[in-house]
């Protein structure tokens, strides 16, 4: 649909200036801006965003931001500052320092997620977090795992892993592109449920079509029938608001580089407490069946600096606001795929409910491949896009990030229609 300048302030809810946005840390300067002076506050609000905070290429449009995410200019700063006193300071910074240091990241991630205290693991990425619940879980011989074609193919590969040692079945299910509501999903899985069904592998959100699936009632209706389930949230954190203590998934895997804007290098695990004991240690440790989840991260030296960057991002994260973000994602998407409606030759696959998707969203042009269209995106409109494997005909993901703006998403839809028509 079009937006009109009464409906487009609508969608986004009312303005709020920037000085009147909360921030625990020091690193983020707001000023106040007059509404009056403004065409559009909420515009104006993330464009002012994206100059304070961005350091970005000129020389392309960056629409790929799944991936990872760009720091923001704190988070950069505060990261930059942490590599310069590892190298200042060495093993003493180490050994000495960074202990403390690092219980306080962890409870600054215990009290934004609102988990108890020793549920979180710090891993290096959500893959990583992800395969320490699946392979340490405690499976039976005959035990069946749900998984779909929308689930990121690393989590699907572990449990066909799995499979070949001779430890579980994977029972494999095409998930409907474009569901037309949040029951339509749970219906699809409690459909291939079996007597031998163990364990569900729930992709919050998908990195491929952005579909967002409905954890929480999934897992109440897999309870009730003694089964477990295990989410992967990579791309849910920081882009969707979400509770994890209310979804009740009982081992849920998260990324902190893309949507939270922290440096690559950590994601989170988060188990139950009374999950804990259960699960197998994927790394060596003398006490394989304690209760402490510090021992199912075994792996070695970690990047400090990366660690310790973590509240900062938390900080910018929460100054800006999880509902202001789903509401800034939500727009962009429907501006593009608004813009290319009318055109035969586009498909959409990605539901635009605000319920079923939120910023990321994928589609197919009509005779080209998935590969052409993005190097034609890229090298034709300065526009960088990704493909995505799905089925044979595969797809491109668009992924705005929180220094997009309206006019970038704008030109996507007008490379899009002139590709379409070339």
């Amino acid at each position: 649909m079009k937006y009109s300048r009464k409906e487009f302030l609508k969608v986004l809810g009312s303005s709020v200036a920037l000085s009147s946005i909360p921030f625990s840390g020091n690193a983020f300067a707001t000023t106040a801006i007059s509404e009056s002076s403004l065409v559009d506050p909420e515009e104006k609000f993330w464009t002012s965003l994206a100059k304070k905070n961005y350091k970005l290429s000129p020389d392309f449009i960056n629409l790929e931001n799944g991936f990872f995410g760009i720091q923001p200019k704190p988070v950069l700063e505060a990261y930059e500052s942490y590599v310069n006193q590892v190298n200042e300071e060495g093993a003493l910074f180490a050994r000495r320092t960074f202990p403390e240091k690092f219980r306080s990241v962890i409870s600054r991630i215990e009290e934004f997620l609102k988990v108890e205290e020793g549920e979180i693991l710090i891993t290096r990425n959500a893959t990583e977090a992800l395969n320490i619940a699946i392979q340490g879980y405690p499976w039976k011989e005959g035990d069946e795992v749900i998984v779909n074609q929308l689930d990121y193919y690393s989590m699907i590969e572990t449990f066909q892993m799995l499979e070949q040692r001779g430890k579980l079945k994977v029972k494999p299910f095409e998930m409907a592109l474009l569901p037309k509501s949040p029951e339509e999903i749970i219906q699809a899985y409690e459909d291939q449920i079996t007597p031998n069904t163990k364990v569900i592998l729930l992709t919050q959100v998908s990195n491929i079509t952005g579909l967002i699936t409905p954890v929480k009632e999934i897992t109440v209706m897999a309870k009730s029938r003694g089964i477990d389930t295990i989410t992967d949230s990579a791309h849910a954190l920081g882009h969707i608001p979400f509770d994890i203590k209310d979804m009740d998934s009982d081992f849920v895997g998260m990324n902190l580089h893309k949507w939270m804007g922290n440096p690559i290098g950590a994601g989170l695990l988060y188990v139950k407490k009374d999950r804990i004991q259960e699960l197998e240690s994927l790394f060596g440790d003398k006490d394989p069946k304690d209760g402490n989840i510090r021992r199912l991260g075994h792996i070695g030296t970690t990047p400090f600096a990366v660690q310790l960057s973590i509240p900062h991002a938390i900080d910018f994260h929460e100054m800006v606001g999880i509902n202001r973000i789903q509401e800034r994602m939500q727009l962009l998407k429907e501006i593009w795929i608004d813009e290319v409606a009318n055109s035969d030759a586009i498909e959409v696959i990605t539901p635009t409910d605000s319920n079923l998707s939120c910023g990321i969203a994928s589609f197919r042009i009509e005779g080209k491949t998935d590969k052409e269209v993005e190097n034609e995106l890229l090298d034709r409109h300065g526009i960088f896009t990704v493909a995505r494997v799905l089925g044979e005909k595969g797809c491109i993901r668009v992924t705005p990030g929180l220094y997009t703006q309206t006019e970038d998403i704008r030109k996507l839809g007008k490379a899009l229609k002139e590709i379409a028509k070339s």
